[in-house]
């Protein structure tokens, strides 16, 4: 298997965990910012430990960098669900279908339930599988050997 070919899998067996991320880091974000408006204000007139911050400061700091990560996961989510989904969108129905099943929801017996919902044969709906990965593929990374 060329690597490609194993990066688009990948995504694809992907896909529905990060369209769930999609709304729980929105989520997680807000409840972050929650967090944050009841850290009390220190007091200027305290010094603080040998060598350290405030504990106000350290919880602060630590909200801020666990905040900016969690948006920079976001962004990347986002992306990759949108590279995702184009790619997905220059398939006709049963190839998407059938790239849905094989990778994306894959429950027990797909393969016979695929044979039954298109009237293939299992050796055709493994073409449709290998020349919609193709595709996929292409549209995702611009790359036609794989």
């Amino acid at each position: 298997m060329a690597d490609w070919e194993k990066h688009s899998i990948d995504d694809l067996r992907e896909y529905g965990a990060l369209k769930e991320s999609l709304g729980t880091l929105p989520e997680e974000i807000r409840a972050l910012e929650e967090d944050m408006q009841l850290v009390k204000g220190t007091r200027y007139d305290k010094t603080p430990v040998e060598g350290g911050a405030s504990g106000y400061e350290e919880r602060l700091i630590n909200y801020i960098d666990r905040k900016g990560r969690l948006e920079q996961n976001l962004g990347m989510a986002q992306a990759r669900v949108e590279r995702i989904e184009r790619g997905l969108s220059v398939l006709t129905d049963n190839e998407r279908l059938v790239l849905t099943r094989f990778y994306i929801h894959r429950e027990p017996r797909y393969l016979d339930r695929l044979c039954g919902e298109l009237g293939y044969e299992m050796r055709n709906i493994y073409k449709i599988k290998d020349a919609a990965l193709r595709k996929f593929t292409l549209a995702m990374y611009g790359v036609r050997d794989i």
